[in-house]
């Protein structure tokens, strides 16, 4: 209920109002001397208004309090540092009106002011509003001993009052909150200028956590990091309550507040931290801390969480959404150093173990630069050249090289991938040695360097040499042997009577074919071991090519008919002769049409086509033999002229892999080519080139 007290006079009205206006204009900014303001404000109204007590608060928009001065008439006025509890400014401010008690004994919307002494005597109490424009800015509170002690004229003096210092204030709060702002922002720039100072990770952090306190004014803050093979968070740095304990804690992604912020990648504010189900209580148990409030961001880069920065308890009480906004800055400006920091790291720990292995290699390493200049070498190539570290840093890898076309194998080593190739190097005691080189293209931190891997193959070829030796020697031992025992079954068939068994005629054929299959066999092995040595072709003369499948035909005859396969022949007309040693030819295609038997079904047919011309070259003869069999797939093409090479999935065929390496060597000894594709019925055909003997007579077939 509302009274009248004595009222107060009109000339005592306007000299409150024009005291309160002085204070004002006496102020030059609305900022530098607003807590003096607000003290000297309130200390006029207690003494016009003859109260006992009296407060004056400015709140912001979310009825927090930013500035609080209080006085009586004993004492000089104070500033209030904590928060306000009364509930009856809530309540004025809410509803835009003065309230007014006579009596707080009878009166259940008042709490006594922790600065007064609980007393069972009468007291009256005003509180009323300041508004700007419909904001609300602040509040005053008076309180007076005796009952309806406040009227209505009061109510309306303070009013006048409030509008007095309403703008007064709105501005200084909104001044206030701008150079809150600039301070804030100036140091949010001077935390990235540090934090973006450095790549080591440490120093990011400890950076990262010392703009934290020196902006949140929080009891405890933390740093942790995600273990992305673990899933977990790691607190690597904290400061405060309990740093030393909560350092190394790790927290699994769906566990606790800064877990959730981790899997979630979203900043979160908690006022009561017990009462929210995100909550993890290990934290507190291993330091022996409460906490209360607590707030966390996350650190991300990309839309990958690095990790969350926390704080807990401030000192102010609970923490605001500018609090949180401040924290969110601070975990962005570390971001991308933290993410460029990790890198760095990572490149580090890479680069170490590089030359950890890099040292530690039984070959020869040497780095060049893409231009082939030395830049790096480990100790078994130092060893290995025989010069020091420094005498190779002053060389290029074409000065290690003897007689190598280096520049050019820079320039074909591939951007992924290695280019293989075997040469000769020379040690610092001008000693060549064979090796074979593996280089390739590396990125070893910011450059591209090239690294080349030596394996010393002096004892491979030296055994090679040794082994070709021995066949070349025990093939050519064979010969004579083999010479003799074909001779003597020629003989042997020569005197038996005409009357004889038959069956001592066809064994004596079966060995006498046999061993002319063995006498084959080694001159094509021996011819190999010549050819592969680099030896000319020399025997060479002019050859009919129709004579020589001629030839193959009464050779593999008895093969043809025991496997019931057909032989077919198509020579075209006017083919001129071959300029070839005969019997190595013959001997190639004797191999290949054996081999198409090998393939071939019974019922099936081997074609064998010889041509004029390849290619539109006239120079050349073309021969081509086709099966009727499985053919030989894509992948397989190239390998199968290698020696001891077989398809795979031809177990079941006889043979050591050396008939096609003959050919190949044997074709290409005479300048021609040899390859195999599909037959038109299907099976593989094998395709060769013969040179044309020149100014010879064609041979017309009949």
């Amino acid at each position: 209920m509302m009274t009248d007290a004595a009222p107060i006079s009109d000339s005592k009205r306007l000299q409150t109002i024009y005291a309160v206006h002085a204070i004002l204009n006496q102020v030059e900014s609305p900022v530098s001397d607003i807590q003096t303001l607000l003290g000297r404000l309130i200390e006029v109204v207690v003494r016009e208004l003859g109260a006992d007590e009296g407060t004056l608060v400015i709140f912001n928009q979310r009825l927090e309090v930013v500035y609080a001065w209080q006085a009586d008439l004993n004492t000089p006025p104070r500033f209030l540092d904590g928060v306000i509890e009364d509930d009856l400014y809530i309540q004025a401010m809410r509803a835009h009106e003065t309230v007014i008690i006579d009596d707080t004994r009878t009166n259940d919307r008042y709490s006594p002011s922790v600065t007064l002494e609980a007393s069972e005597n009468p007291r009256s109490v005003i509180c009323v509003p300041f508004t700007n424009r419909g904001q609300l800015a602040a509040a005053a509170l008076l309180r007076k001993a005796g009952v309806a002690q406040f009227s209505i004229l009061d109510a309306n003096l303070l009013t006048t009052i409030a509008r007095q210092f309403a703008n007064f204030a709105e501005n200084a709060r909104l001044y206030t909150q701008s150079q809150r702002q600039l301070r804030i922002s100036a140091l949010l720039q001077e935390a990235g200028q540090i934090i973006n100072s450095t790549l080591n990770i440490d120093e990011v952090l400890q950076a990262l956590l010392s703009q934290m306190n020196h902006l949140l004014n929080a009891e405890a803050v933390s740093i942790a990091l995600v273990d992305q093979q673990t899933n977990e968070l790691v607190y690597r740095v904290a400061a405060g309550h309990g740093s030393d304990k909560i350092k190394g804690l790790r927290l699994p992604s769906n566990q606790g507040i800064s877990g959730w912020v981790m899997k979630n990648n979203e900043p979160v504010l908690v006022s009561d931290a017990t009462a929210d189900p995100r909550f993890n209580p290990e934290g507190d148990r291993r330091t022996g801390y409460t906490t209360r409030t607590m707030m966390c961001a996350p650190i991300a880069f990309k839309g990958q969480v690095l990790g969350t920065i926390q704080a807990v308890n401030p000192s102010g009480g609970r923490f605001t959404d500018q609090d949180l906004s401040l924290l969110i800055n601070l975990a962005n400006i570390a971001s991308s150093a933290l993410a460029n920091a990790q890198q760095f790291e990572r490149t580090q720990a890479a680069e170490k173990r590089y030359l950890n292995l890099f040292q530690d290699s039984i070959d020869p390493i040497v780095l060049t630069d893409v231009n082939g200049q030395i830049v790096e070498a480990n100790r078994r190539a130092i060893a290995f050249f025989g010069y020091s570290r420094t005498e190779l840093l002053d060389r290029s890898i074409d000065m290690l090289h003897v007689h190598e076309g280096t520049a050019a194998k820079i320039l074909s080593i591939p951007a992924e991938g290695v280019r293989q190739f075997t040469g000769k190097v020379q040690s610092s005691y001008n000693v060549n040695v064979p090796v074979e080189v593996h280089a390739k293209r590396i990125q070893f931190g910011p450059n591209e360097l090239l690294q080349w891997i030596y394996h010393d193959i002096s004892e491979q070829i030296e055994l090679e040499q040794m082994r070709e030796d021995l066949i070349a020697m025990l093939f050519h031992d064979l010969q004579s042997p083999l010479g003799n025992v074909i001779s003597s079954l020629s003989l042997m068939k020569d005197e038996l009577p005409s009357d004889s068994d038959p069956s001592l005629h066809l064994m004596l054929d079966i060995a006498a074919r046999s061993s002319s299959r063995l006498q084959t066999l080694v001159r094509s092995l021996l011819d190999i071991t010549r050819l592969e040595a680099g030896h000319p072709v020399s025997d060479r003369r002019e050859v009919s090519v129709q004579r020589l499948v001629q030839d193959v035909w009464e050779f593999e005859e008895p093969n043809f008919d025991r496997r019931g396969v057909f032989f077919c022949h198509e020579i075209e007309e006017n083919v001129p002769l071959a300029y070839v040693e005969e019997d190595m030819i013959r001997r190639v295609l004797v191999n290949l049409v054996s081999n198409a038997l090998k393939f071939s079904a019974e019922g099936d047919s081997i074609r064998v086509t010889v041509a004029h011309g390849w290619q539109d070259d006239a120079s050349k003869i073309l021969v081509s033999i086709a099966d009727q069999g499985q053919g030989v797939p894509p992948e397989y093409r190239a390998a199968i002229f290698d020696k001891f090479h077989r398809v795979a999935g031809k177990a079941s065929v006889s043979g050591l892999g050396l008939g096609l390496a003959f050919c190949r060597l044997a074709i290409e000894a005479h300048g021609g080519r040899i390859w195999v594709d599909d037959a038109p019925g299907g099976g593989a055909r094998f395709n060769l080139t013969l040179p044309v003997a020149e100014e010879m007579p064609i041979y017309e077939a009949p």
